[in-house]
């Protein structure tokens, strides 16, 4: 014969209230993750930017040199 133990109200909140705690934990903990990795490659793109336009700009910059005949 099978018997039926019966679940209090109290039992089952403790249990949802322990398993919400832990999910929140858990979120927690990832979105600061997350955060740093936004933030890192946020600073590797705008140093790559920088880097990039950095050296096109040396790649199109033009010399010009002035001759002076008087000083012969």
């Amino acid at each position: 014969m099978l018997t039926q133990n019966k679940v209090t109200r109290e039992e089952l909140e403790t249990k949802l209230n322990s398993f919400q705690d832990d999910i929140q934990g858990l979120i927690a903990d990832r979105s600061e993750q997350i955060r740093m990795i936004k933030i890192t490659s946020a600073i590797v793109a705008l140093l790559g930017a920088f880097l990039v336009g950095r050296r096109s700009g040396k790649k199109n910059r033009s010399v010009i040199e002035i001759f002076s005949s008087k000083g012969n």
